[in-house]
């Protein structure tokens, strides 16, 4: 449990240190590769770790084409071709976290206080997510791509939104956000969604996958534990942005995805009732709200205010780490942490 401690400890100890702009870059990523070494090389570490290892070594045995029918293809690529060469699932982890860590601390780099941002982010999507659910972390890496490219080409855009739902069928949702960035009138945007929406769900519809997603988060609506509290991870910072956005705007000036990602947080916190599990999974690629209004809030009020709000979001946000590691039920398989350095060293 240390290990966790230490990681959030490193960008708390930064947010209090004045780190001249200049270095600022540099200080992000050694605090981004260290973060890589902790979630790339974890050893027997996640929930999900033996599922996998099991799809790594399944997919390792396949030709080219079965691989593809086996997984999402991003993901059943990266797996099919570090099988072929025998180097293990583990590279497969360290690969994706560092397009996971990458976009994390690519979008932290476009808030105000960039440390605040990552430790906003810590203790539920770098270490729940980040360190078990390898398919859509990898996905998720690139929606932050994605969004910190945001000022981008629609093109540059596009290609992050198919690149994240090559990695997990759930990144499609990024679409959503590239639509909304699109220079046009309301009433196009509209007609477009409704046109795309015409045309891919036939084709979608028909698909084994989209029938079992049909089947598990819509009939069975299996339910995800915690799945409003994650929602709520969101919606919090979203109800913070609505309430001053009057001042948000003259403070930090216009956004384009802000509203959105405040507007689909708060309505994902009433789709938990319709389909947790559904919902928990899409409500992650909508994270960057909470690195966008904590790494921005202490500054809202004026410098004055900088030092107690900074300590506030912190102190709220080790309290998120010290619930979930203690008392949530899914924090068992990331107890202990353990790495593959400090095992090959100690054991």
């Amino acid at each position: 449990m240390l290990g966790y401690w230490l990681l959030i400890g490193l960008p708390i100890v930064l947010s209090f240190i004045k780190i001249p702009k200049k270095d600022l870059g540099t200080s992000l990523l050694a605090l981004g590769i260290i973060y890589i070494l902790f979630v790339g090389l974890r050893y027997e570490v996640g929930a999900d770790r033996w599922a996998y290892s099991n799809m790594y070594d399944n997919i390792a045995s396949l030709s080219f084409k079965d691989a593809l029918d086996y997984t999402e293809p991003g993901f059943a690529t990266l797996n099919w071709l570090l099988g072929k060469m025998d180097a293990g699932v583990y590279w497969v982890n360290f690969i994706v976290s560092v397009i996971f860590v990458s976009g994390l601390i690519r979008f932290a780099k476009t808030t105000p206080l960039p440390f605040l941002a990552l430790i906003s982010v810590t203790p539920y999507l770098v270490i729940a997510i980040g360190m078990s659910a390898t398919r859509q972390s990898a996905a998720i890496g690139l929606v932050f791509h994605l969004m910190a490219s945001w000022r981008q080409g629609l093109v540059f855009k596009l290609s992050f939104s198919t690149l994240a739902t090559l990695f997990h069928n759930s990144g499609i949702m990024s679409f959503v956000f590239v639509m909304q960035s699109i220079k046009m009138p309301a009433w196009v945007k509209t007609l477009l969604f409704i046109g795309s929406a015409a045309v891919l769900y036939p084709v979608l519809s028909g698909t084994d996958k989209a029938a079992q997603y049909q089947q598990t988060y819509l009939d069975d609506n299996l339910v995800s534990s915690g799945a409003l509290m994650h929602a709520l991870l969101n919606g919090i910072p979203a109800v913070i942005y609505l309430a001053f956005w009057r001042k948000w705007k003259a403070r930090f000036g216009d956004s384009d995805l802000l509203p959105m990602l405040a507007v689909l947080s708060i309505l994902s916190v009433f789709g938990v009732s319709v389909s947790s599990t559904g919902v928990d999974r899409l409500a992650l690629y909508l994270s960057p709200i909470q690195m966008i209004v904590y790494g921005s809030l202490p500054l809202l009020f004026g410098r004055q205010y900088k030092s107690t709000l900074t300590s506030v979001v912190i102190v709220i946000h080790l309290v998120i780490m010290f619930w979930w590691l203690n008392y949530a039920n899914t924090a068992e398989p990331f107890l202990p942490y353990d790495n593959l350095i400090t095992n090959a060293l100690f054991n």
